[in-house]
């Protein structure tokens, strides 16, 4: 079984950010392009036999423009979109990023409010919109599954009510045709 991908974006004027995450949350690929070349950008990732299932954008920057041209290329290649909230997202970001490079040397003793970021970020940007997308979907899938118990529970309850309802009726029967019979024995 192949595995399943989502593509987050963060749209921007002049560079978008792209993302490609696995369902689980793992970064797989990520990249800066120019928002010029995006539905090229867009369309060359899901020709790719990668089994991106949903492109979800954030809803940012320039993204009024940009999702509609995201939503076309999607809908050749018959996969889902959507936007999802951004906020905060390039702090998010930002602190990524010393994860993934943490300074070295006397670098290590400026704090990391301090240090400048010397490259951009929008791929790590859409990193965070991906995995807001997937946490999202999670808590989703956990409320329907939750709903799900609570509905099998409550008509395993209503059965087994109606399991003792029966029960009684056929007990109330018996002893009624059991003083049926004695009275007709008299």
């Amino acid at each position: 079984m192949s595995k399943a991908y989502v593509l987050a974006v963060d749209p921007g004027n002049d560079k978008t950010g792209l993302a490609k995450l696995s369902r689980d949350g793992e970064l797989v690929e990520r990249a800066i392009v120019s928002t010029d070349n995006l539905p090229e950008e867009i369309d060359n990732r899901l020709k790719k036999p990668s089994t991106i299932e949903h492109v979800v954008c954030g809803n940012g920057t320039n993204h009024k423009h940009i999702y509609p041209l995201i939503q076309e290329a999607a809908r050749q290649h018959k996969v889902t979109t959507s936007l999802i909230d951004e906020s905060y997202s390039t702090e998010e970001a930002k602190k990524l990023y010393w994860e993934f490079n943490p300074p070295r040397g006397l670098k290590k003793m400026v704090p990391q409010g301090m240090r400048t970021i010397p490259e951009p970020v929008d791929d790590l940007t859409a990193f965070v919109i991906g995995t807001r997308y997937i946490n999202k979907e999670i808590k989703i899938a956990e409320r329907k599954a939750a709903e799900e118990a609570l509905a099998a529970q409550r008509q395993a309850e209503k059965r087994k009510a109606q399991e003792a309802e029966a029960e009684e009726i056929e007990f109330e029967q018996d002893v009624l045709e059991h003083y049926t019979d004695q009275e007709e024995n008299k």
